[in-house]
């Protein structure tokens, strides 16, 4: 990997490695446990809490995380948060019935958004501006790579290896911690106190509200999707676990095509409009999900979600990365993800009740016909991110590991 002139290449390898070990065993878990509540309780209420859960948890780890990340050696909490993960699995196989698995997903949910956080801040700290994107593309590839054995393991795991889930829970965390053995890093943070960083933070973020906007709602009405695809294939086209595993598969299949296509098209699909237009894709091929009585068609639509994802968000993430200052990029990323992510849990509530009075096809079309005019607002709100000027790249600079 490309990194900082004149520093010894840091492993990150090894701790892409560790991430994709863990998020892969944490999306077998939801895999296997969304369906669990489906097929067992037949409660979709149920299977969407499960989402509530881990992003409730998602949102109120991720200020103080940031803190902690910002002031601490990123590495150490990377290696450490994959040992919470394994902690979080045990729970779920103590005894403790619903009760057991829902601790498991708060305190996994907790583990595993340390996980990435500490991750994205060691990319920031280690890697030169003009290797970001083709970094960033890497952890895209990796962290569909997981999500996509994880769904298939996950699937697999509700048919055959119900027996074997306890050791493969807790045992996959467990080794990722030990592979992510931390390197010696100096922290980047200032002496203001977290009250002074917190206003420079809030002040960063008014620069960015009509981009925070633009992701607020689009993250709040792709829930829909995520969560209750479950339904779909199970109550309203009737079909086996097989089918719904491989709708699930589809968009991190999706996602390492599209990682791949924008690490060599960067430039050419990096500009305001071409990233808005794909936005505005999104609409008709998530009102096709709930319009299509084929799973066939399904699975197609979310193979082409899922290539459309990596091609929006590589290059605005890469734009973040180089207008946010080191020194509270872990505070700001925190909320920004807070902003961002905070209608996910919000909508995944209210989706859950609009499940009990509504057919979940008809959750799903209405998610799309919203997406449309969201799209139109990103042909205002991207132009104004790409156009924010950018930081010395002399900021980045690190003693030698």
């Amino acid at each position: 990997m490309e990194v900082v002139e004149g520093q010894e290449d840091h492993p990150l390898g090894r701790f892409l490695a560790s991430r994709f070990i863990t998020s892969m065993a944490f999306e077998v878990f939801v895999v296997y446990y969304v369906w669990y509540f489906v097929a067992e309780y037949n409660s979709i209420f149920l299977a969407g809490m499960v989402a509530t859960a881990y992003l409730v948890t998602d949102l109120a780890i991720a200020f103080p995380g940031g803190h902690i990340i910002d002031r601490t050696n990123s590495s150490t909490v990377n290696s450490l948060s994959s040992f919470l993960v394994a902690g979080g699995f045990l729970v779920s196989f103590l005894g403790f019935g619903t009760s057991g698995i829902f601790a498991a997903v708060v305190i996994g949910s907790a583990g595993t958004t340390l996980k990435g956080d500490s991750f994205s801040a060691m990319i920031q700290r280690h890697v030169s501006r003009g290797a970001t994107s083709r970094i960033l593309s890497y952890n895209q590839t990796v962290t569909s790579t997981s999500g996509l054995v994880g769904i298939i393991m996950g699937g697999i795991s509700i048919v055959i290896l119900k027996d074997y889930l306890f050791y493969l829970l807790v045992l996959l965390p467990a080794l990722s911690g030990i592979l992510a053995v931390p390197i010696r890093e100096e922290p980047f943070h200032s002496d203001k106190g977290i009250a002074s960083e917190t206003r420079e933070v809030i002040a960063f973020m008014g620069k960015i509200s009509s981009f925070l906007i633009l992701g607020f709602i689009i993250n709040g009405l792709f829930v829909s999707l995520t969560v209750y695809s479950s339904g779909i294939f199970h109550v309203y086209l009737g079909v086996g676990a097989g089918y719904y595993t491989a709708f699930v598969a589809g968009i991190p299949i999706g996602m390492i095509a599209g990682s791949a296509i924008a690490s060599r098209k960067y430039m050419a699909l990096s500009t305001p409009s071409a990233i808005a237009i794909m936005i505005m894709i999104f609409a008709p091929l998530l009102a096709m999900v709930g319009v299509s009585r084929s799973a066939y068609i399904d699975i197609v639509c979310a193979l082409l979600i899922g290539l459309l994802l990596p091609l929006i968000n590589i290059p605005m993430i890469d734009k973040l990365y180089r207008i946010v200052p080191k020194k509270i990029f872990g505070k700001t990323f925190s909320i920004l993800r807070i902003f961002i992510a905070g209608s996910t849990p919000i909508m995944a509530s209210i989706f859950s009740v609009f499940a009990l009075l509504f057919p979940i096809n008809m959750v799903i079309i209405g998610s799309g016909l919203l997406m449309l005019p969201v799209s139109i607002f990103g042909f205002f709100a991207i132009p104004r991110l790409m156009r924010m000027k950018e930081l010395e790249e002399t900021s980045q600079n690190l003693p030698p590991a």
